[in-house]
């Protein structure tokens, strides 16, 4: 899905696993919101271990 999503743009060179880093780094530097721990939850169980690391981190930051 990331590849069909992201075809003709700068994103897909970075990759997924980077992009869902990025967005868990924003996303733990925002306000605590609900949704935010909503959207992030499911993307502990991601197969990449710096993903993961930084969606803990992230979800850490919105329960704090």
């Amino acid at each position: 899905m990331f590849l069909a999503k992201t075809e003709g743009s700068a994103i897909r060179r970075i990759g997924h696993d980077r992009w869902l880093r990025n967005i868990a780094v924003a996303l733990g530097n925002t306000s605590a919101s609900p949704r935010i721990i909503e959207a992030l939850t499911p993307q502990l169980r991601h197969h990449s271990e710096m993903s993961e690391k930084h969606v803990q981190w992230a979800l850490d930051q919105q329960t704090q």
